[in-house]
């Protein structure tokens, strides 16, 4: 290894393996056109707007060594054990995984140490990831630099005894070195009791305090021993080396990188697959059976938005769902799918879209359910806003919660990231687990999400078959590919998705029972033609793995009242059943039918016809029936004094099979076509596009070979002259410079207004900045192309 090797140096030492890893944990720095050299690479690499990104890709161990990193800079290998407490906190296994951890995101690179053949390690700028790392202050050559009285300066170099004619920066040198933890307890331990007093709460506390709040007789001897700096007038601080001087020789930094432990298993892909569509297929059939109910019962909201805890708790149980929790999520996801939507002020309808859906295989429902649970814009089971501590009910409106949904994407990327085929998975089995999986693994992301999104992920995901057993299941690493919430392209998530599902019926069999005592027992979760069939001719009485349905005369008769006949349910059970349909079940049926529609009910307002005289005297002279108050208008037709809907629930409540006629006498199905809410739902598109991303294989083959790539210069340029305000000539300049790394020379105005000419070489432009070598500075430095004011060609 070259020693002092620089961060360009060492990125261009990596194999062609090493940097297409490099670059595939960092797309953002596959830009279009690529960076066609490394001095370009490690200026993207090192920019501070993509260095503050990455904690929120880093686990709590690679977080804590790259905070030790931002506190004292460059480390050798035997510091960071010293520092990390290597050996009795810290295993050296773990402190080598959080190196490795942090050398493959490129936030630090190992260079070998001078004249020795240990290795030190280099970090990237962190100064916009940390502010004070682990609530500590700047090192002492820094604030001996930025010391704001010249007095106190040389005071200081007369104790410790540094020649003051030394130019700045040996003088800053020599006291950093001269400044040892020996050194700065004996120049406390001379000071006077108030400054000893004084500094007590620098060291227990913020190492940061006004200057007004420090007596004249404490400070005045803290300043002249280098134990405290005045900087700007205002502000005093206490340097890093004497915060952990004054702790003591027992003090340690509060770094832990042994992660917790996890139950693992070997798990058999198939396995996995088949628990997945176990799961989706059986939420498919609750969400199809829950819209049917809502189709036929209707469902009310409050007046203030949102269905009640009680209609909820009251659909789940005549449903014969297990949980709320599971209503509630497919209640939300078919609103999010489009298959529900509000109707007037109270009311909810089914949408036209949903006619679609429940035709549909259950690969393509399926599909649909989980587009709509990976682009909401929010936990769809968590609603309980930042603001509040207070649920939001089921359907209410709700504000977008990006930190929501980028909690599930960053969850995602982090089950799949340490998802590793040949080595034994983590099992998370219960909420409280993922939520401590995800709290080590991805630390940023899930405290910024706040509490209760981590166990609601957990249970959304198992019951969409995304976790199967707690493991991370095919369905996983296909969602992690797409952008998440307002920013995922719809469409393109469910034709992923499909495609990946459509196997998923095969992997599940199912088998119908006919049962003497009128039931069916579906074992696994039902077809959509088996589950339409019980749905309009049996009553659910549970819904788990195993279903069980009962047929009943009154169930029976609303399949006739959807258009079926006897023969035609009996043909349809037949075809379904491991077995014959019992005869019981056979002679309810057909008894049914001979007695569906023997009366017919018209509106006069309502009148009962049937050929049958002696039917109708029974029915005339039932007291049960007299609130009907019956006329005999002839000997085949008698009239109630109650509308039709109601003299036809009467009559079936006592044991009569009536259906409806039409004025003109023809019957009345009831499957006539239903009222069906507009949906509220509009298709988003994507709020940011999708850059043009080069594969990262191929950007490190053309990294290491030098060549250029083909770049497309008309797309360069059109992107260019939506960020700039140049002339034409000047933009066809810029164009090639950032197109093919031409020379040219800008006039840019700079932060403080005034133009600043650059000659620049090997340039590449990345949204709205430019980054290039500046010769004239012979620095890499980043430009705002908006604050590009003339380009020419060639150096001026």
């Amino acid at each position: 290894m070259t020693e002092n090797m620089g961060y360009e140096e060492w990125l261009a030492s990596l194999d062609e393996d090493e940097l297409t890893g490099l670059l595939r944990r960092r797309p953002d720095v596959a830009t279009d056109p690529p960076p066609r050299s490394f001095g370009l690479l490690a200026q993207l690499l090192s920019a501070p707007s993509r260095v503050s990104m990455l904690p929120r890709r880093l686990d709590s161990g690679a977080l804590a060594l790259l905070e030790l990193f931002a506190l004292m800079g460059d480390l050798s290998r035997a510091e960071i054990g010293h520092w990390s407490s290597e050996g009795s906190i810290n295993e050296t296994s773990h402190i080598d995984a959080a190196l490795a951890t942090l050398t493959a995101y490129g936030l630090i690179w190992p260079r070998s140490a001078l004249g020795a053949g240990t290795v030190e390690y280099t970090p990237v700028d962190l100064s916009g990831v940390f502010s004070r790392p682990f609530g500590l202050a700047l090192r002492q050559r820094k604030l001996f630099l930025r010391c704001a009285v010249e007095q106190d300066r040389l005071a200081l170099l007369a104790r410790v005894g540094i020649d003051p004619a030394l130019d700045r920066t040996e003088r800053a040198d020599a006291v950093a070195a001269a400044m040892t933890p020996e050194r700065i307890r004996a120049l406390y331990e001379d000071g006077p009791a108030e400054m000893r007093e004084m500094l007590s709460r620098f060291v227990d506390g913020n190492p940061v305090s006004l200057i007004f709040d420090i007596p004249p007789n404490a400070g005045t001897p803290a300043f002249e021993r280098g134990l405290l700096y005045r900087l700007d007038g205002h502000r005093v601080e206490m340097p890093l080396e004497v915060s952990i001087a004054l702790r003591g020789e027992g003090w340690q930094l509060p770094i832990e990188l042994g992660p917790p432990r996890f139950s693992t298993r070997a798990l058999s892909q198939d396995d996995v697959r088949r628990t997945r569509s176990i799961a989706l297929l059986q939420f498919c059939e609750h969400t199809q059976a829950l819209l049917t109910t809502v189709d036929t019962d209707g469902l009310t909201m409050m007046k203030t938005g949102g269905v009640s805890a009680k209609e909820l708790r009251s659909l789940t149980t005549r449903l014969g769902f297990a949980d709320e929790h599971d209503t509630a999520l497919m209640l939300m996801l078919a609103r999010e799918a489009g298959l529900l939507a509000e109707r007037g002020k109270t009311g909810v309808a089914l949408t036209s879209a949903y006619e679609t859906w429940s035709t549909s295989t259950r690969a393509e429902q399926a599909a649909a359910l989980l587009a709509a649970w990976w682009c909401a814009p929010f936990t769809p089971t968590h609603r309980v806003p930042r603001a509040s501590q207070k649920t939001v009910p089921v359907l209410k409106k709700m504000l977008d919660d990006p930190v929501a949904a980028d909690l599930r994407a960053t969850a995602l990327a982090a089950l799949v990231r340490h998802d590793d085929d040949d080595s034994p998975t983590a099992v998370l089995s219960a909420p409280d687990e993922f939520d401590r999986y995800l709290d080590w693994h991805i630390p940023v992301v899930a405290r910024s999400a706040g509490e209760g999104h981590g166990p609601a992920l957990w249970i959304e995901a198992t019951r969409l078959g995304v976790l199967a057993d707690g493991a991370p299941t095919d369905l996983c690493r296909i969602l992690a590919d797409f952008p998440v919430g307002r920013d995922a392209d719809r469409r393109q998530v469910v034709a992923a998705l499909t495609a990946q599902l459509q196997d998923m019926a095969d992997r599940v069999p199912f088998s119908v029972r006919l049962l003497p005592d009128s039931t069916a027992v579906v074992t696994g979760p039902p077809s959509t033609e088996v589950a339409s069939i019980l749905g309009a001719a049996a009553q659910p009485e549970s819904r788990e793995v195993a279903s069980v349905w009962r047929f009943t005369p009154a169930t029976i008769r609303s399949f006739f009242g959807t258009g079926g006949t006897g023969d035609e349910l009996i043909e349809a059970l037949a075809a379904m059943s491991d077995g014959d349909v019992p005869q019981a079940l056979a002679y309810t049926i057909r008894d049914c039918w001979r007695t569906f529609g023997a009366l017919a009910v018209r509106k006069i307002p309502c009148a009962i016809v049937s050929e049958d005289v002696v039917l109708l005297t029974t029915i005339e002279e039932d007291e049960a029936l007299a609130v009907l108050e019956f006329q005999r208008l002839a000997p085949t037709v008698l009239v109630s004094s109650a509308t039709p809907i109601d003299t036809i629930a009467v009559l079936r409540r006592h044991g009569y099979s009536p259906v409806r006629h039409s004025d003109t006498g023809r019957l009345e199905l009831e499957s006539a076509p239903r009222v069906r809410a507009a949906t509220d739902r509009t298709t988003h598109p994507p709020v940011h596009g999708t850059p043009r991303r080069r594969d990262p294989r191929e950007l490190a083959r053309l990294l290491r070979t030098g060549d250029p790539g083909g770049v497309d210069q008309a797309r360069v340029r059109a992107s260019l002259q939506h960020h700039s305000r140049l002339l034409p000539r000047e933009l066809d300049a810029l164009t090639d410079a950032a197109a093919r790394g031409t020379p040219v020379s800008i006039d840019y105005q700079n932060s403080k207004g005034a133009i600043v000419r650059h000659a620049i070489s090997d340039a590449l432009q990345d949204g709205n900045w430019l980054y290039a070598l500046s010769d004239s500075t012979g620095t890499r430095e980043s430009f705002a192309i908006m604050n590009i004011r003339a380009v020419s060609a060639g150096p001026r």
